[in-house]
């Protein structure tokens, strides 16, 4: 882009008309001299310097002299000219030449173009590579002069030029980025964007937008589009150009980063929906396409990858104007927009747009209440489900399931939401170790579901509908798949920490369902039973045993000893797999720290058995642990020991037990706490329960 710019600057080199003295003679000359030789400028620069001061002083005294005006211009074009030669740009930059340029420009009231060409064009060569001479354009005031031309000049030529200079001035150098922004330059380019014949002025503009793409990289630029009602203009000139997105690639493509550098801003988020924007956008990315006739296989896979690259642009503009908070009512309220991202939900062979739709669900679905309505007023889960099964992207996937995560928060959705197929529809995913996002999504949906839901509680145990006769026929293992074993593979499989504490947390879930939910009640005892064998098996226990023996994450903890709780007292097909995870001095190992994709830090504490954690618990000698879960860890000792001691069960478990030392450390506790008289009522009666069975 920067050499095409430079050679339609230096093209702009107008045939001007010989002076008859000494003096421009010799300025041919060095010309003429500065082409074969560039290294030959730097000698001549003190006679240009010169022949610019002299200039200078007459148009102080007459500014209307019209042959001091051509001389400046044929002087400025020989600087230009000179300048496209690399070893040109530092001696012009060190000499006084830019510093008169700006003061003979200030004097060009009448904005004569062949003058303004020429300067502009000295400025945009000297800086192309060239840092220090940004810096020295800066210093001399130059954008002040860019900046006076891109306004008042009403030369098409001039103003292309104009943007330029721009470009090459300010490219990668903060300090002229911060100038231009602060003289308000951007209002002028987007003034050039809004030229009605983009044929005629294709050049300019596509320069203007880079230029302010540019800009916008800082927040004073993006925060001067927003001001200078930018937005709607942009967004215009991207409707306009899409109509022949391969004639305007350039252009558009330099639009759409104007868009994407904005998006991020919530002023800007604003703007797109309070001025209708949403849906000329949505009509984009619709309708907007590229031909392959007549092109090389090179040439498709670069145009390809080029327009894919701004339709990507354009989804995530879409996708954060739907962010603003001020934005999230009146677009879930806009009918229009809401049913087109509906029916891109839909579209099987647009996966680009079914997960730009998604997203966009995702990001209005931040309330219970427009959760619920995108249930039960818009029907969004078929749609939803529909692209989880057929997605081949896993963007689509992922958007997808992030969405049904965010409406299964809401309890109303539960029923509506199991009664579809989430949970069938989604659980397959839990197989994708390529991609960990999703895995969590899943996670998330399946705990949110079965959260005070018996109905879908049995449908992740067993894979099967509630009513189905779960006694006739129960699942044995590798019988059938189901979301439970699922679950349990990806927990066993994951060494990423949240994923695998999120899916025991789920499975925690199931537990105390499964055995103290209201809505269990209406199924029959033998169904139930066959429930809570599939749950208290090992599979199952020992991710709970492990979230368990966590000393990092309290609250964890207590979900765990409440499952195991009520897991230990439950009927087993073989053996009691938790006093099995009791009595174990077995370790299962715990996530690597430099190995898990999560940021989260993992507890380096030296392991402990789970009966070790248990105890660490109850003594409490950090003083962090609520009575109430060193209440709950006794009753589960208790349970455990009674289960132990149970006709039927092996009475090696009990035996360990009582041979464990746990005696002597509980007896320690309840001395403790009789010293300190009424403290901890409820864990000294849970800890003389335990220790009377224990006796």
């Amino acid at each position: 882009m920067r050499l095409a710019i430079l050679q339609v600057m230096n093209a702009m080199t107008k045939q001007l008309t010989p002076q008859d003295d000494a003096s421009f003679a010799n300025l041919v000359q060095d010309i003429k001299l500065s082409s074969s030789n560039p290294s030959a400028v730097e000698a001549h620069l003190p006679g240009v310097v010169d022949r610019l001061e002299a200039a200078l002083a007459k148009l102080e005294q007459d500014g209307n002299h019209q042959d001091s005006w051509d001389q400046v211009s044929n002087t400025f074009q020989f600087l230009a000219d000179s300048a496209r030669e690399e070893k040109a740009r530092t001696p012009i930059g060190e000499s006084q030449a830019v510093a008169l340029l700006v003061q003979i420009e200030a004097l060009n009231k009448q904005r004569l173009p062949h003058v303004d060409i020429q300067a502009l064009r000295v400025l945009a060569n000297i800086c192309v590579d060239h840092e220090a001479n940004r810096n020295k354009v800066l210093e001399a005031g130059a954008f002040e002069t860019i900046n006076d031309v891109l306004r008042s000049s009403t030369n098409p030529d001039a103003v292309k030029t104009a943007c330029g200079a721009l470009l090459n001035t300010t490219m990668a150098c903060e300090a002229a980025q911060t100038k231009v922004i602060e003289l308000g330059t951007i209002e002028s380019l987007l003034k050039v964007l809004k030229s009605d014949d983009i044929d005629g002025n294709e050049v300019s503009m596509t320069i203007a937008a880079r230029v302010t793409a540019n800009l916008c990289e800082r927040d004073g630029g993006s925060q001067s589009v927003i001001k200078f009602s930018g937005i709607n203009t942009v967004v215009q000139l991207l409707v306009r150009t899409s109509k022949d997105v391969e004639g305007y690639m350039d252009l558009f493509d330099a639009a759409t980063d104007i868009m994407r550098a904005v998006a991020s801003k919530e002023p800007a988020q604003v703007a797109i929906q309070k001025e209708g924007l949403f849906i000329p956008l949505m009509e984009i990315l619709e309708h907007t396409g590229i031909s392959d006739e007549g092109k090389t296989e090179e040439e498709k896979k670069e145009d390809d990858k080029k327009f894919g690259e701004t339709k990507a642009a354009i989804v995530e503009v879409v996708v954060s104007a739907t962010l603003a908070d001020e934005n999230m009512v009146p677009v879930f309220n806009d009918k229009d927009v809401m049913e087109r991202f509906l029916t891109w939900l839909k579209l099987s062979d647009r996966e680009d747009l079914q997960a730009c739709a998604a997203l966009c669900l995702g990001n209005v679905a931040r309330s219970d209440d427009h959760c619920v309505k995108l249930v039960h007023e818009y029907h969004a889960v078929e749609p939803l489900i529909h692209v989880v099964r057929k997605a081949t992207d896993l963007k689509a996937s992922h958007a997808a399931t992030g969405v049904l995560r965010n409406l299964a928060l809401a309890e109303r959705n539960r029923e509506l939401m199991g009664n579809a197929g989430v949970i069938q529809a989604c659980f397959p995913l839990l197989k994708k170790d390529n991609a960990l996002p999703l895995q969590a999504n899943v996670v998330g949906i399946l705990k949110r579901l079965s959260t005070n839901d018996g109905h879908n509680t049995i449908r992740i145990i067993s894979g099967r509908e509630p009513f189905e006769t779960l006694s006739s026929t129960p699942n044995n293992e590798g019988d059938i798949e189901t979301p439970l074993s699922s679950l349990v593979d990806v927990i066993g499989r994951s060494d990423d920490f949240p994923l695998k504490s999120e899916g025991t947390r789920t499975l925690c879930n199931l537990v105390k369902v499964t055995w103290g939910s209201e809505g269990m009640r209406e199924f029959d005892t033998r169904s139930i039973t066959v429930l809570q064998q599939t749950l208290n098996k090992a599979d199952v226990v020992l991710p709970i045993a492990a979230m368990t023996r966590n000393p990092k994450y309290l609250v964890l903890q207590n979900e765990g000893v409440i499952a195991l709780t009520l897991l230990v007292t439950s009927p087993s097909q073989d053996k009691n797999a938790v006093l099995d995870s009791l009595v174990s001095v077995e370790l299962t190992p715990q996530p690597d720290p430099e190995a898990t994709i999560s940021e989260e830090p993992l507890d380096q504490t030296k392991p402990l058995t789970l009966l070790e954690s248990l105890l660490s618990l109850i003594k409490n000698q950090d003083g962090k642990c609520p009575d109430e879960v060193r209440t709950n860890v006794c009753v589960f000792l208790r349970n455990a020991l009674d289960t132990a001691a149970r006709e039927g069960e092996d009475p090696a478990y009990l035996t360990f037990l009582k041979s464990s030392g746990i005696k002597d450390s509980l007896g320690e506790v309840l001395e403790g706490l009789d010293k300190e008289g009424k403290k901890s009522p409820l864990v000294k009666h849970a800890l003389q329960e335990v220790l009377s069975r224990l006796a």
